[in-house]
């Protein structure tokens, strides 16, 4: 007989490491099925703060208004400024324009700078600004967009340019939040995560 009492403890033993091996397992499976969407979440609701609802500058005095390329009344929007007297410069950025407007349009006395950015991207456009800002003196900027460019836009252009950054970002179409959101997500992401630098 007492060999069999020296066998229970041991088949007891195995019971409780089955036991927190199964606790284990519960949690990870708790933690998948609660954490992953919650990032999910979490990640979506940034990027919609980011991307739809970024924070915009109201307009004032300053060195130079400075428009990004791209689809929208961007051009509008940077003539309707121009005319109001803030700045003295106009810089246009060419991809998305089918011209550079010249000072009649505007219809004030205003050095127009049009340019081709190369690269032909957000980056290429921020280091335009730093340089034409280091050549001049500028120490703001006004840069117009769209509101879903708006926070990329001041992370690039703050990489390279360290004066005061103001952003002035027009309306999008409702038609065209679908692919701006999918396209200003993945050129954030490249952003933060690949190309770090100015």
């Amino acid at each position: 007989m007492p060999a069999r009492s020296a066998c229970p403890p041991a088949s007891v033993t195995v019971v409780v490491i089955e036991d927190a091996r199964q606790r284990r397992r519960s949690r990870q499976r708790l933690a998948i099925r609660y954490g992953v969407p919650g990032l999910t979440l979490l990640f979506v609701l940034a990027t919609v703060r980011l991307i739809a609802f970024p924070k915009i500058d109201e307009p004032r005095p300053v060195d130079a208004i400075f428009m990004l390329g791209g689809p929208g009344p961007r051009l509008d929007r940077t003539l309707e400024l121009a005319r109001s007297g803030i700045a003295p410069t106009v810089v246009i950025s060419m991809p998305g324009t089918r011209r550079c407007p010249s000072t009649a349009d505007i219809g004030r006395d205003v050095r127009v700078v049009c340019f081709w950015p190369d690269p032909k991207t957000t980056q290429g456009e921020a280091r335009e600004a730093a340089r034409l800002a280091r050549l001049h003196g500028w120490e703001s900027i006004l840069f117009v967009t769209d509101r879903s460019q708006d926070s990329r836009a001041r992370l690039r252009i703050g990489r390279c340019y360290d004066g005061e950054l103001l952003v002035d970002a027009v309306g999008t179409r409702l038609r065209d939040w679908p692919y701006l959101f999918t396209y200003q997500t993945a050129a954030m992401v490249k952003a933060v995560v690949w190309q770090r630098s100015c």
